[in-house]
């Protein structure tokens, strides 16, 4: 049966190695796959941001790009499917009179975790899960910087014990005591090497510590968002589409096709008369 990917799962088949990246992977090595016309291009971008941003080396989003050119999959235009998109992108006309059906779900055998399953549960667990490592990551940056700080004080140190034994090679060169010029240069030597180690230590730290940061304003971006949903779900009863998001869904539905996507919050909204194909809850 024929799949619709989204990017998000196409990217995480291709450069991730972790449950999801093994699962997204699985999904794209299904079968028949297919996806609106500019998807290749959101993958791009998704990968570009990912190196951009430290998640992944350059190397790997390279070979994954690469794979994203070879990947075998049928792209659709927008037009057919225009009319469609827009009833779905408009939250009073996703779920036509009588259509109360739920989205239909599909997750892959294996392990999952006790409950109902409903999305909404699946969202909820992923919402808590990016609140804690909201924490661990403002945590680890708290940290870095920390240790950053240490060694800059040691850098410091270092430096001025640098000069002053640069002086007393000078004052000992003025005193006719050529031995204890160069002690006190062989000595300079030494703490100028170990100074150049701290200062590529201080470098490494300051990087982790700005890639942590980064990693904290989205996280904190996500939550932000997700916090908004449940407002606007409680205003409106449901979370609406884009535009882009309803390309997919109408794409789905025209194949008659699940579509694969890590975005659990699409599977709450009404009206999509297809069904879901999401990574498994953690086990």
């Amino acid at each position: 049966m024929t799949v619709v990917v989204a990017a998000s799962v196409v990217v995480a088949g291709l450069a991730s190695a972790d449950a999801t990246g093994k699962w997204a992977e699985s999904v794209l090595a299904g079968g028949p796959l297919a996806a609106p016309h500019l998807m290749p291009v959101e993958a791009a971008s998704i990968l570009h941001r990912a190196e951009l941003a430290g998640e992944i080396s350059a190397d790997a989003a390279s070979l994954a790009h690469a794979d994203l050119g070879r990947l075998r999959v049928e792209y659709f235009p927008y037009h057919p499917f225009a009319e469609r998109i827009w009833e779905l992108r408009s939250p009073g006309l996703a779920a036509p009179p009588g259509s109360p059906e739920p989205a239909r779900l599909f997750f892959p055998p294996g392990p999952v975790s006790s409950g109902t399953g409903h999305p909404a549960e699946t969202l909820d667990y992923s919402y808590k899960q990016q609140v804690e490592m909201l924490r661990r990551v403002r945590r680890g940056a708290a940290d870095c910087d920390a240790a950053a700080k240490r060694v800059e004080l040691q850098m410091t140190a270092l430096a001025e014990s640098s000069g002053e034994l640069e002086r007393r090679a000078g004052e000992a060169r003025a005193a006719g005591q050529p031995g204890l010029a160069r002690e006190s240069l062989a000595r300079k030597n030494a703490v100028e090497a170990e100074l150049g180690e701290v200062r590529d230590q201080y470098q490494s730290l300051r990087q982790q510590a700005d890639r942590l940061a980064a990693a904290s304003r989205r996280l904190q971006a996500k939550i932000d968002a997700r916090r908004w949903q449940k407002e606007a779900g409680g205003r409106s009863g449901h979370p609406g589409l884009t535009s882009y998001e309803a390309w997919y869904v109408a794409l789905a539905e025209f194949l008659g096709a699940k579509l694969a996507t890590l975005d659990t919050r699409l599977a709450l909204v009404p009206g999509p008369r297809c069904g879901f194909c999401l990574p498994p809850p953690p086990a």
